[in-house]
């Protein structure tokens, strides 16, 4: 017979839990990569794994292991491409803060130039109005004198 079963069933016990990133990927540069290469295992971020394997496909093509060199190669290959990934996924990051700054900051100064036009307009009606009543005045005598 089992005991707790009801207060088990209220935790999840890390099933069914939600990322915290909803979806995104993390892209840090200096996440560290765990890579079982040909030459056995390796350790380090994109960028030194990208270097070491490219000296180590330097130093098989030096010795004449055509093979090694080109499995090397495929690595250094690999680990470049994640490192030119993540240095883009940085450069958006970076990019789309600007635009929210700037769209923060557009509110501000939008706010101003609506009140410095509506006092223009204001001021521009005004001397329409005033226009209209000189304009209605001139017409109201021209019919005065057309009546008489």
């Amino acid at each position: 017979m089992r005991h707790n079963q009801g207060q088990n069933q209220k935790r999840s016990r890390g099933r069914g839990r939600r990322n915290s990133n909803h979806g995104q990927t993390n892209f840090n540069r200096n996440t560290t990569f765990d890579s079982n290469g040909p030459d056995g295992r390796l350790r380090g971020n994109a960028l030194q794994l990208y270097e070491k394997y490219t000296a180590l496909a330097h130093d098989a093509n030096a010795a004449g292991e055509r093979i090694s060199a080109e499995a090397l190669a495929q690595f250094a290959d690999h680990y470049y491409r994640i490192h030119q990934t993540i240095l883009q996924a940085a450069d958006q990051h970076r990019r789309n803060q600007e635009e929210r700054q700037q769209q923060n900051r557009k509110p501000e100064s939008a706010a101003s130039e609506t009140s410095e036009k509506s006092a223009d307009d204001v001021q521009a009606a005004e001397l329409q109005d005033e226009e209209a009543a000189e304009t209605g005045a001139q017409t109201a005598a021209e019919a005065d004198e057309a009546v008489a």
